[in-house]
């Protein structure tokens, strides 16, 4: 496996001695303080170049990196089809065998000057024609935990209890999947939000959990990660059930902190009817 030197170097060779590449960057994790850096980084490059169509019609052009086991082009999906004449951004997602990785992004030049709204945590690596609109960016802001709105609090809340009782119908009817499918992703969904909008409050929303909330685990105490692992069900009936209030009561104090905190209004009497009526449910189908 070449180490990150090597491959940093080699990036930064062909920037160089491609005259086709006019700039290039690099982005997210590997300039972002306080972010994970080991063998498991990617490397988020962008190549500014004097021609796009040059590179995009080329699939082989990330073999000059390594030996590829897998690349995605997700600019250019079977549905929505890449205009391989035209000048759009274009990016290669590409693991390589030797277990780096690099997410490689090319922009036309005639698109330069959108590069003035780029927020994102940067660091230039060449720029040969000092084009101004890059620069770089060291906030991770752009990152940070937004504080939500009361709409958006109510909705959230709203969504948890709502989609809670697809759960128990699906554990009722023993559809495993459509269940599972209830409670780990939309009701997670929503209480992702919530326990980060905590997270939020508890560091004046300075502060970001990462792609996925994958620093969750930097920022709860170890009881609260503890509660948190525990909520994840295994392929049993029983322990779905068991876990869904588990979810459901953790969920309901991460709401009342936020909302006292934040100074929404939280109707806790429909929150106990639902959890009711979900009780009831489980009696029903045991």
């Amino acid at each position: 496996m070449k180490t990150y030197d090597e491959m940093y170097d080699l990036i930064l060779n062909t920037v160089t001695e491609d005259d086709r590449i006019r700039a290039a960057t690099m982005e997210v994790s590997n300039v972002t303080k306080g972010a994970v850096h080991d063998e498991f980084s990617d490397f988020d490059i962008t190549f500014f170049v004097s021609d796009i169509r040059e590179f995009t019609k080329d699939h082989n052009y990330m073999k000059r990196f390594g030996e590829i086991l897998i690349m995605q082009t997700p600019d250019d999906y079977y549905n929505e089809p890449y205009d391989y004449n035209g000048r759009s951004r274009y990016a290669f997602l590409t693991q390589y065998k030797d277990g780096n990785r690099i997410d490689l992004t090319f922009i036309d030049v005639s698109e330069i000057e959108k590069q003035k709204d780029f927020n994102e945590p940067r660091t230039v690596l060449v720029n040969k024609d000092n084009f101004p609109q890059l620069v770089e960016i060291t906030s991770k802001e752009c990152f940070y935990i937004k504080k939500p709105s009361e709409f958006e609090f109510f909705g959230t809340v709203n969504e948890f209890r709502w989609i809670s009782n697809y759960v128990t119908k699906g554990l009722c009817r023993h559809e495993f999947y459509y269940a599972r499918r209830m409670m780990e992703q939309y009701m997670m969904d929503m209480f992702i939000k919530m326990i980060n909008w905590k997270i939020g409050i508890d560091n004046d929303f300075q502060v970001t959990t990462g792609a996925c909330s994958k620093y969750l685990k930097n920022y709860l105490t170890h009881d609260e990660m503890t509660r948190f692992e525990g909520i994840f069900p295994s392929g049993s009936y029983e322990d779905m059930w068991e876990k869904l209030f588990l979810m459901y009561d953790f969920f309901e104090e991460l709401s009342v902190f936020v909302s006292e905190k934040l100074g929404f209004s939280l109707d806790l009497e429909e929150s106990h009817n639902v959890r009711e009526f979900m009780m009831s449910r489980k009696k029903t189908c045991s």
